[in-house]
């Protein structure tokens, strides 16, 4: 397996992990009423930032066992060299992922400006984040399965 392509597969994992425990978080404290006071931002800033250390620790052990487990499954160390073919392939994968998040911030910005809360603009730009990060990978675990 091309390491771009291991990469591509261990971001999805990471990444649905980390939007699973952040959506079951996220509608946890908002059902406890955690959101509802006058620092109901600073409240979601540090729900995010103890997010983003979880997410870290979640990518290195996924990484770390996919590494692991290709080794132990192909009998051979995994080759982590990359070709010309690896750089096309990231790049058309981040220009998804970027017309994602370009387009999205846009409407979060229009959707700021017909009245929206900051609180409801806060989580849509998080929301494009791991989507745009999706994205990314699915293009890229897409074009390694095409060929491309």
């Amino acid at each position: 397996m091309p390491v771009g392509e291991r990469e591509a597969l261990t971001g999805l994992i990471t990444m649905l992990i980390v939007v699973v425990l952040a959506t079951f978080r996220l509608f946890d404290q908002h059902a406890s009423g955690a959101f509802d006071g006058p620092d109901a931002l600073q409240v979601w800033a540090r729900s995010i930032l103890i997010l983003i250390g979880v997410s870290i620790a979640i990518a290195i052990a996924v990484s770390v066992l996919a590494h692991i487990l290709e080794a132990v499954l192909t009998g051979e160390r995994p080759d982590d060299r990359r070709d010309e073919r690896d750089h096309l392939i990231e790049r058309r994968a981040l220009s998804w992922a970027w017309y994602l998040l370009s387009f999205g911030i846009l409407a979060v910005i229009v959707d700021l400006a017909f009245g929206s809360s900051a609180f409801r603009a806060l989580n849509l730009m998080l929301a494009l984040c791991a989507g745009a990060e999706l994205v990314k990978d699915g293009v890229k675990l897409i074009l390694y399965r095409r060929g491309s």
